[in-house]
């Protein structure tokens, strides 16, 4: 599955750029997380819940920024398993400036799912990805306009 988009921060590219190219920033906005377990400055290990239709439970996920370019892109992946299903992920963000201290922030995200949740079918899978990509991008937003940024 891919699914892309844009959205514009109220902060200026080199402030974006330094929020996601923190692995512990980006982590912080994830929804669900239940456990982080830090690895180095690019990799961490984390538990979220996961809940689909009839599937409950968790996934462990080895979360990485896999590319970073200063105040253009950051590019991140996220793969494991769990509640009998697996998950392989693949996300860019490339950034522009657009107004006086604002940003655009362009995303694409490849997304394989695996196991008893693929067989759910492409419907049900695509509308809860994005239910769960513009929770992930509206806290992403508000920590930049709250001023909770760090």
């Amino acid at each position: 599955m891919q699914f892309n988009g844009e959205f514009e921060v109220a902060a200026p590219i080199n402030e974006v750029y330094s929020f996601l190219s923190d692995i512990d920033k980006i982590i912080a906005i994830i929804p669900d997380l239940l456990s982080v377990e830090k690895i180095d400055a690019n990799s961490s290990r984390l538990s979220v819940k996961a809940g689909l239709s009839f599937i409950k439970g968790k996934f462990n996920l080895l979360f990485e920024i896999k590319d970073r370019k200063e105040d253009e892109s950051v590019a991140v992946s996220a793969r494991g398993s769990g509640s009998g299903s697996s998950l392989d992920l693949k996300a860019s963000y490339a950034l522009r400036p657009v107004d006086a201290g604002k940003t655009a922030v362009s995303w694409n995200v490849e997304m394989t799912m695996g196991g008893m949740v693929a067989s759910m079918g492409s419907r049900v899978l695509n509308g809860a990805a994005e239910k769960y990509i513009k929770t992930l991008t509206a806290s992403f937003q508000r920590s930049f306009e709250d001023g909770t940024k760090q």
